[in-house]
């Protein structure tokens, strides 16, 4: 009854409505399947490119690895062979420099070996032990520049606060006994002290006095030394030393290391230039025609669901112009119009329309 009011149709026309709903429903399912099958290519092409990405990134890595690695090598055994030279020139130098130093100040050593026996000497004549002929008894009883009275200063410090107090604290009695044993070691420092200058000062004095010339010249001659010393260390001709050698290894290793890095530079720049693209190409040339069959497939079905979505628009407007606008988009359902087809077989109504009203009275209950 197409293009007739079907509500005085019957329930053949109802038969035929519902098999144009069930063609528009299965274009429905159609598109529905496709769709499904469109986006699950669409993420195959996704995983497939990323894939395509991901082997040429890790590829190019491996191969530039590869080239660089060889390189590295030789590098890494010319480092270490410089390294070992320069360590050998550097013992060898300060080789010579120690003998250098030792040869230009034998006469001072020699001198100051020669002003100690006499010291010792004269002082065993004089009766005075080893022992009491030292630098520091002279900080004590002879203080003659900054150094000796800084020591005689920590001296007296240790032996009048620091040594007492420390005492006290390890006895750890009452405060009276602290105070006590600080006084008792005071004293006690006090009086080491006395006796030595008793000894050093009033029985020896002759003695002492006499060897402080002695102990200056020694102190002069030290100081000349150290002058020496510090003039060869910092005298930056080389050549007496004998080093020709190991300088030329030394600038054969630069010069190999500086070879080995301009030759890596070199391939990896060959490598950046021709040797990527050429795995890019590759690796594309063996990987894309998978994805280009998956794209074609997209295309394809995208253009199925092209024509049935055509398809089934036509269908719906179809049905609805010609039957939704009489029967209600309600019933534009299989199961309505199965609905109303059993009203009319059953006998309780006579035409389409009196089934629609009376599905209408029904739901209305």
């Amino acid at each position: 009854m197409e293009g007739q009011n079907i509500l005085y149709g019957n329930d053949d026309d109802l038969i035929n409505v519902r098999g144009l709903i069930e063609a528009r429903d299965k274009v429905r399912g159609e598109i529905t399947t496709l769709t499904n099958e469109k986006r699950r290519l669409e993420k195959d092409v996704v995983a497939e490119e990323k894939q395509l990405s991901l082997n040429i990134e890790s590829t190019i890595k491996k191969r530039r690895e590869q080239v660089v690695s060889n390189f590295d090598k030789e590098l890494d055994k010319s480092q270490d062979r410089l390294k070992k030279v320069r360590n050998e020139r550097g013992k060898e130098k300060s080789k010579k420099v120690a003998e250098r130093i030792k040869e230009e100040t034998a006469d001072l050593v020699n001198e100051n070996k020669n002003i100690k026996e006499e010291i010792k000497t004269y002082f065993k004549q004089k009766g005075v032990p080893g022992f009491m002929d030292n630098g520091f008894i002279y900080s004590l009883y002879y203080p003659r520049n900054l150094k000796d009275l800084i020591v005689l200063v920590l001296t007296f410090i240790i032996g009048i606060v620091a040594f007492p107090s420390f005492m006290a604290w390890l006895f750890g009695a009452k405060k009276f006994l602290k105070v006590f044993v600080i006084i008792v070691f005071i004293i006690v420092s006090i009086l080491i002290y006395m006796l030595g200058y008793n000894y050093a000062r009033v029985r020896n004095r002759e003695a002492y006095e006499d060897m402080i010339p002695k102990r200056s010249a020694i102190r002069k001659n030290k100081g000349k030394i150290e002058r020496i010393k510090k003039k060869i260390k910092k005298d930056k001709d080389e050549d007496r030393y004998g080093l020709h050698e190991y300088d030329e290894d030394i600038k054969e290793l630069e010069d190999t290391i500086e070879d080995i890095v301009r030759r890596k530079n070199d391939v990896l720049a060959d490598f950046e230039k021709t040797t990527k693209a050429d795995i890019c190409e590759e690796i594309t040339n063996r990987d894309m025609p998978k994805i280009e069959k998956i794209k074609k497939q997209i295309a394809e079905v995208s253009l199925q669901l092209k024509e049935l979505e055509q398809k089934q628009k036509d269908m719906s407007i179809n049905l609805s112009s010609n039957y939704g606008v009489y029967l209600g988009e309600e019933n534009m359902t299989v199961d309505r119009i199965n609905l109303l087809i059993s009203y009319i077989i059953n006998g309780q109504v006579s035409n389409v329309g009196e089934a629609v009203n009376l599905s209408k009275t029904v739901a209305n209950k």
